[in-house]
């Protein structure tokens, strides 16, 4: 058996603040994470030069998503799980009776989380489920995303459906935007 080293604090990343945008690591499904350790975990991410997509607590199950340029190996999801697990087990977190780790890639269906994926992502189809401002309903709309578009307010992200329409929709209304597999 190995020893781990202590997980190293680094200096909280500087983002930009942007008309729209959101936290990344998404902390609205299942049960908040404390907003200090998710900082913590966003800077073990950055510290094997990834990024914190989405860090979700449901049930018995914490799900880090982790993205990295060059893609994710199982090796870097093998050791910012490690890390992550010294972390978590030094902060008490979860319930008594123990709780699972799960560290993994967006995939190749990745869902898009604010203004970086969409710039990200521009010329690739997508499928983004909205609803206006103030309605209850929602539509779902497939197409290729042609990029952000400056809105009075905020943004908008612009796409062109199967139709051929150029759509204009709120990134405040955007409820979940995917990338879709062409194979």
């Amino acid at each position: 058996m190995t020893s781990l080293e202590p997980v190293r604090e680094f200096p909280a990343p500087v983002r930009p603040a942007m008309a729209g945008s959101s936290h990344r690591a998404r902390r609205d499904v299942g049960t908040p994470i404390d907003t200090d350790l998710l900082g913590r975990l966003e800077r073990l991410a950055l510290s094997h030069a990834c990024e914190l997509v989405e860090a979700a607590f449901r049930g018995d199950r914490l799900r880090l998503v982790i993205d990295h340029d060059d893609g994710v190996t199982h090796d870097l999801c093998a050791n910012v799980s490690r890390e992550a697990s010294v972390l978590l087990d030094a902060e008490d977190f979860g319930p008594a009776s123990g709780y699972i780790l799960e560290v993994s890639s967006p995939g190749l269906d990745r869902e898009l989380h604010g203004v970086r994926d969409y710039e990200r992502f521009s010329g690739s189809r997508v499928r983004v489920t909205y609803a206006d401002a103030g309605s209850t309903d929602r539509r779902t709309v497939r197409g290729q995303l042609l990029g952000l578009s400056p809105d009075d307010p905020g943004l908008a992200l612009v796409l062109e459906d199967d139709s051929g329409d150029t759509l204009r929709i709120s990134i405040d209304n955007i409820l979940k935007a995917r990338l879709l597999v062409e194979l």
